[in-house]
């Protein structure tokens, strides 16, 4: 698998404002200001579809709340959420379960820097 996954990535969305970094070791960073997580991770191809699983575990938190107020990050809490990629792999859409009927809304950009 290639890791179109890898880089950064901004959550575009009318409710927050989020980026994650991953990287290729399985680790990721994720910023919700004030919060600051960052979480082991793995990103697998599912099956024989579209989508990709991709499972992480919070190993750091800075116990801030989220861009919503909220304090819903938990050190050791596991996420499972399913990903399909769109527009030439720029986009990375997230579903709770991989069928198109469970996208969660909003998704991630992935973010080009320049050297």
């Amino acid at each position: 698998m290639e890791n179109h996954h890898v880089g950064l990535w901004d959550l575009v969305a009318d409710y927050c404002d989020e980026t994650y970094e991953l990287k290729a070791d399985g680790t990721q960073i994720v910023i919700s200001h004030p919060e600051v997580s960052i979480d082991k991770y793995t990103f697998k191809k599912y099956g024989d579809t579209e989508f990709y699983a991709w499972e992480y575990t919070v190993v750091e938190y800075n116990n801030k709340p989220s861009c919503n107020g909220t304090f819903d990050t938990h050190l050791g809490e596991q996420t499972l959420a399913y990903v399909k990629f769109k527009n030439n792999y720029t986009e990375m859409h997230i579903y709770s379960w991989p069928y198109e009927e469970t996208h969660i809304g909003g998704y991630l950009r992935k973010r080009y820097t320049h050297k």
